[in-house]
C-alpha cells in the first residue's frame, strides 16, 4: 500500500516538474482574450453602430430642413422696424409716468416727488426719458414694483436701484430707482423741450 502511494506521488511530482508554468499563463491570457472578444467587443460595436445611425438621422433631418435666405438689406430693415415697434412715444410720457405712480399706489408704497429728464438725439432718431423715483416700502413691495413696471412698460430699462434702511429694526426701506424710457424720435419737433432739441 505504501509503495503504491509513493509511486502515485512520484508520478504526480514528475508530471508537475514536466509542466511549464509559462503555458499556464499563455492559456489564461488566451482565455481572457476570448472572453473579451465574445463579450465586450460585440457590445461596443453595437453602440458604435447605433451612434453612427443616430448621426445619419440627424444629418438627414438637417438636409431636409427648409432654409430661409434673407438678404442683408432686408434683415437690417426688419431689425430697425422691430426696434421702432418696441419704442415708446414722446406724446405718451404722462401716461408712462402715471403707470409707474399708479402701480406704486396699488402696492401701497409711498412715492416721493421724482425727477424727470428728456433727452433726444437726432442722428440716431432716439429719445430717452430718465425717471428718478424714490419709493418707500418693504423689500417684497420694491421687488414686485420693479417686476411689474418692466412688464407694464416694455420700452423701459432699470438703470439704477439703491436700497437704504433708516433703522435696524425697521421693515420699511427707501429705494432709489432710476428708469430709462426709450422713445422714438418725434416727427413733430414741437414735442421736444428746448433743452432736448438737437
Amino acid at each position: 500500500m505504501k509503495k503504491l502511494l509513493s509511486w502515485d506521488r512520484i508520478q504526480w511530482e514528475h508530471t508537475v516538474y514536466r509542466f511549464n508554468p509559462v503555458w499556464a499563463v499563455v492559456a489564461a491570457l488566451c482565455g481572457c482574450a476570448l472572453v473579451l472578444w465574445l463579450g465586450v467587443l460585440p457590445t461596443a460595436e453595437r453602440e458604435r453602430t447605433q451612434q453612427l445611425q443616430a448621426i445619419d438621422v440627424q444629418r438627414t433631418q438637417f438636409l431636409q430642413a427648409p432654409q430661409e435666405r434673407v438678404s442683408p438689406e432686408v434683415t437690417g430693415l426688419t431689425q430697425t422696424q422691430d426696434v421702432q415697434a418696441v419704442l415708446g412715444q414722446v406724446t405718451a410720457l404722462e401716461h408712462y409716468v402715471s403707470t409707474l405712480l399708479t402701480l406704486a399706489q396699488s402696492l401701497e408704497m409711498t412715492a416721493v416727488t421724482g425727477e424727470y429728464k428728456l433727452s433726444c438725439d437726432a442722428p440716431t432718431q432716439l429719445c430717452r426719458y430718465r425717471v428718478r423715483l424714490p419709493l418707500f416700502g418693504s423689500y417684497l413691495q420694491i421687488k414686485t414694483f420693479v417686476e411689474q413696471s418692466l412688464l407694464a412698460l416694455p420700452m423701459a430699462s432699470l438703470d439704477e436701484l439703491s436700497i437704504r434702511r433708516e433703522a435696524i429694526g425697521s421693515s420699511e426701506l427707501e429705494a432709489g430707482l432710476v428708469f430709462s424710457l426709450h422713445l422714438a424720435y418725434p416727427k413733430q419737433a414741437g414735442w421736444l423741450p428746448k433743452e432736448a432739441t438737437p
